[in-house]
């Protein structure tokens, strides 16, 4: 997820990783914040392995350190669009990752854009049915207390609702946006 939002900001420009921190920690919001731990390494790993390259900034400091700003490769824009492609299948953050995807939208074609979101809608659809037929397994549990099923089945409802929620906006507003375009 980190390294789809990384790379997909440096299509549009190179950023410094500061910038990085600042925008991320906005768009993963204010229950989760991501540390300088984690962006720095990816960034080193991601120029490493000849996603990106490094760019020094001439410092206006005393300490002679210039500020360092990043661009994307060649290769860093094919993983992208591999990125952007893909669907892995046990994403816990899948919804955080079609958020990034969507802002990214404008980098790919029309193709992709649907292809994503047939695949999201897919996976929404999938756990629609999964928590309907758990809902239904713990209906019939004898062995459990009806407090613990009841809150159970609030869980699962919620999860359902969230999934049929989601699933009605994008065939309604987004699908309506692609068309348009």
């Amino acid at each position: 997820m980190y390294e789809l939002f990384l790379l997909g900001k440096l299509m549009e420009r190179p950023w410094h990783g500061y910038e990085f921190h600042q925008v991320l920690n906005s768009v993963v919001g204010p229950a989760r914040q991501v540390s300088w731990g984690t962006i720095y390494p990816l960034l080193q790993r991601l120029e490493k392995v000849g996603l990106i390259q490094r760019l020094s900034v001439p410092s206006d400091k005393d300490d002679g350190r210039g500020r360092q700003r990043f661009s994307i490769t060649h290769k860093g824009k094919q993983r992208f669009l591999q990125l952007m492609k893909s669907e892995p299948k046990n994403d816990p953050n899948y919804r955080d990752t079609f958020r990034i995807k969507l802002g990214n939208f404008s980098r790919v074609d029309i193709e992709t854009q649907r292809g994503i979101l047939d695949r999201y809608l897919d996976r929404l659809a999938s756990i629609s049915v999964h928590t309907k037929a758990v809902t239904e397994l713990v209906s019939k549990v004898p062995e459990m207390n009806e407090s613990e099923r009841r809150n159970i089945m609030l869980a699962l409802a919620h999860d359902r609702f969230l999934a049929e929620s989601e699933i009605k906006w994008i065939r309604g507003k987004l699908r309506e946006d692609l068309v348009n375009q």
